[in-house]
């Protein structure tokens, strides 16, 4: 299942949330002030960029890619005199800002794809709401609230999956919150005062305190352990009155609570009730413990406290966030630190976007603030902290305005930066593309359609949520007693079927004894095929009657999904029952044989359409089409994968995060890298080097040996061949494309961003 757009060429698009700032107007303002800046400094500006280093620079930037020979082509020979400014506000409207930023935010966020020991519910909901927040351009101030202010589950706020990243672990996720959102890092006051800032150890249980209440929501058997623990109070308050009137001492009477607590089977009955959902519900949800209260540690030794005192939610700067009578405390701290008045909030993020676009951030230690840390020019700083609240939070306004002012638009600075030393911003720097931007700059040449979502993983994303879903509600649509009624109905049928499990391994425990391997043979066949009743009739016992309560409920059909391929393991079946059914209402409906077909069809016309497009010979037409249908179900870009990718992947060769600490990309050039774009598999005629390609066909396409040069330069590097590097090539007298390609391919200028 894959979206086409087929963009062979950049279209204006300007959202109307952009045409309403007057970005031209800030980026003006922008100028203004680092001109003053320039001008008391004696600094010389850097000369403006030509449409060929804008071009490149702006698609790496804004669309993570470099642009395809088609778009590139377009722009290079339109003469329009806005057309910087229409290609600024193109790509920020288009797939491709949500699927590059998403690789940004996954990085600061550390979002992983697969948690272990978890059926992944929340992070297949996180990731959609991160991916649909960047989409819908959801100002960054309301991003970060409903994150930092989240509880329910997954499918009704799937921006829980923020807290969830660190499940039950309050005290680490306020230390990486603090520096994420406001480059403060009080990580050290968890356990001590510390000695290089004026965090007190206290300071950071009070903050902590707001959002200590977190919890994990793992099931939804809460009714059915009322009932149970119903029933027990029962059975314990007529022990109490029989035996205040035993005259044995109350010995009968215990014998016979004994009796009716073991009638109750308690584990086992509870052994029905959970062990039938495996991981559906582990983890589906959080909220607050109503009860939790903060306390400072055992081993506490500073002056301000002692051990086991309680700490009341209490902000770390600017102003309080006292907790309204019935307000969450949660709430009450995320409308504290994403408010303009906080005094880092807004500054954190100014500079983490300012570095996005020009290398380096203007406060170069921006997620570890001081009071006392300086901007290297405070007054372009504080222009863009006022810009930032003025467009409320606009992020695409933001980087809209940034990629106008004449800064941007500059040449790269080629020297490198010192870690420490004043940079005057005379231009961007030149910096290495990330993992991410070099794998979809080879998925933009690589496949025709590199903007593409991935709607198979999206459709199973939302399946997996929607599962839980439909467990947790069956579950809760019965009361307790209700639930635990099918329960025992099902317990004992099960149970018989246990006995007999039982006899039979005493059997193939003597067998083994007397090492009779044939029936040691018979007897494990005979346990399976026990273990494959009994969870048989678990299905039909109790997974059928809470699912078809649940349908009844909501007045619908229960479905099957007819493709799904169930595990035959026995352990599994009554798990995997769930998966396969399907009630309305509960994620998207299970696809059939007839869809898939119409879906191949559709693809199939498609990929004709393009093949005639691009002039493919009839004759060829086919191989055409097998090739890119299976570059297109294989090659993704990086938002579309697992996060991080999994290691050896290329990705991860090429530095990415691993997603266990804020910012962990390596943008370091090594060995491997070097290797794996010299010899992968990626540079061979299955993928890159294909005459199927879009590098390739533009090209093999070309009739001349200049003209083949030229479309080399402009799908790999954005540009035509300066006369020096013509005369360079004439004289090496390459014979094949392939060469030519695989030489600037592992260039610097492919993997920088100038």
């Amino acid at each position: 299942m894959k979206r086409f757009l087929f963009s062979l060429g950049f279209v204006c698009m300007t959202s109307a949330a952009l045409a309403q700032n007057n970005l031209q107007q800030h980026a003006a303002a922008i100028d203004r002030v680092l001109e003053a800046h320039w001008q008391a400094n004696k600094v010389t500006p850097n000369p403006p960029a030509s449409d060929e280093t804008f071009l490149r620079r702006i698609y790496l930037d804004l669309a993570g890619r470099i642009p395809t020979t088609q778009g590139a082509r377009q722009f290079l020979e339109s003469g329009e005199s806005g057309k910087r400014a229409a290609l600024i506000d193109d790509l920020l409207a288009r797939e491709s800002y949500a699927s590059h930023f998403f690789n940004v935010w996954a990085d600061v966020l550390r979002f992983k794809t697969h948690y272990v020991n978890t059926s992944n519910v929340i992070p297949a909901a996180y990731r959609s709401y991160i991916r649909e927040s960047l989409r819908d351009n959801k100002p960054y101030d309301v991003f970060v609230r409903e994150m930092l202010s989240a509880k329910g589950y997954a499918w009704d706020n799937p921006a829980i999956g923020y807290y969830q990243r660190d499940p039950d672990m309050p005290l680490d996720n306020m230390a990486l919150t603090a520096r994420i959102f406001l480059g403060t890092r009080i990580e050290c006051a968890q356990c001590h005062n510390d000695p290089f800032d004026k965090w007190l150890q206290t300071d950071f249980y009070h903050l902590a305190a707001y959002t200590h209440a977190n919890k994990s929501v793992n099931e939804a058997f809460e009714g059915a352990r009322l009932e149970i623990k119903r029933r027990q109070d029962l059975i314990e308050a007529d022990f109490k009155a029989e035996k205040k009137a035993a005259t044995d001492g109350g010995k009968a009477a215990e014998a016979r609570k004994q009796q009716r607590l073991d009638a109750m089977h308690y584990r086992p009955v509870v052994g029905v009730i959970k062990n039938p959902v495996g991981q559906l519900l582990s983890p589906i949800g959080l909220n607050r413990k109503a009860d939790s209260v903060l306390k400072l540690p055992h081993d506490f030794k500073e002056d301000d406290g002692k051990p086991f005192d309680v700490m009341t939610p209490a902000s770390l700067m600017g102003e309080a966030a006292p907790i309204a009578t019935g307000q969450d405390s949660a709430e009450a701290f995320a409308n504290w630190l994403t408010s303009p008045k906080n005094p880092r909030f807004t500054r954190v993020i100014v500079n983490r976007l300012w570095r996005q676009m020009l290398g380096l951030p203007i406060t170069e230690r921006f997620d570890n603030l001081r009071d006392d840390t300086k901007a290297m020019i405070p007054e372009l700083e504080g222009h863009l902290v006022q810009l930032m609240i003025t467009l409320r939070y606009d992020m695409k306004a933001f980087l809209g305005t940034i990629a106008r002012t004449r800064l941007y638009q500059a040449q790269a600075s080629l020297e490198a930066h010192t870690v420490g030393s004043a940079y005057h911003f005379p231009g961007p720097l030149l910096r290495r593309m990330s993992a991410e931007q070099a794998w979809d700059s080879l998925a933009a040449l690589i496949s025709h359609e590199p903007d593409a979502r991935d709607e198979q993983r999206e459709f199973t994303d939302a399946r997996r949520v929607g599962i839980s879903q439909m467990v947790c509600d069956a579950y809760l649509a019965f009361d307790g007693k209700k639930l635990l009624d099918i329960a025992y109905e099902a317990l004992g049928p099960d149970m018989e079927l246990q006995a007999k499990e039982a006899a039979v391994m005493e059997e193939m425990t003597q067998a083994n004894r007397a090492k009779d391997d044939a029936k040691v043979l018979t007897l494990r066949r005979a346990q399976g095929d026990i273990r494959r009743e009994r969870a048989t009739k678990m299905v039909e016992k109790f997974i059928k009657p809470v699912l078809h309560g649940l349908a009844a409920q909501k007045g619908v059909q229960v479905f099957e999904d007819s493709l799904y391929k169930m595990n035959p393991n026995p352990g599994v079946l009554v798990s995997e029952t769930w998966r396969k059914m399907w009630l309305p209402g509960y994620g998207p409906k299970p696809r059939t044989e007839a869809d898939l077909k119409a879906d191949e069809a559709k693809e199939a016309s498609q990929l004709a359409e393009l093949a005639k497009r691009l002039q493919i010979p009839a004759e060829r037409q086919n191989d055409f089409i097998t090739h890119t249908k299976k570059i297109l179900a294989e090659w993704h870009r990086a938002s579309e994968l697992d996060s991080p990718a999994p290691r050896g992947h290329p990705l991860r060769t090429l530095g990415q995060s691993d997603r266990d600490f804020v910012e962990n990309a390596n943008l370091q050039a090594s060995i491997p890298q070097a290797l794996m774009l010299m010899n992968n598999e990626i540079m061979t005629e299955s993928a890159l080097l294909s005459p199927w390609s879009p590098l390739m066909l533009n090209v093999t396409q070309a009739t001349t040996t200049d003209q083949q040069l030229e479309a080399a330069y402009l799908a790999l590097l954005s540009r035509k061949p300066s006369p020096e590097e013509e005369a360079l090539w004439a004289a090496r007298k390459f014979t094949r494309a392939e060469d030519m390609v695989h030489a600037l391919l592992n260039t610097k200028a492919f993997l920088f961003i100038e």
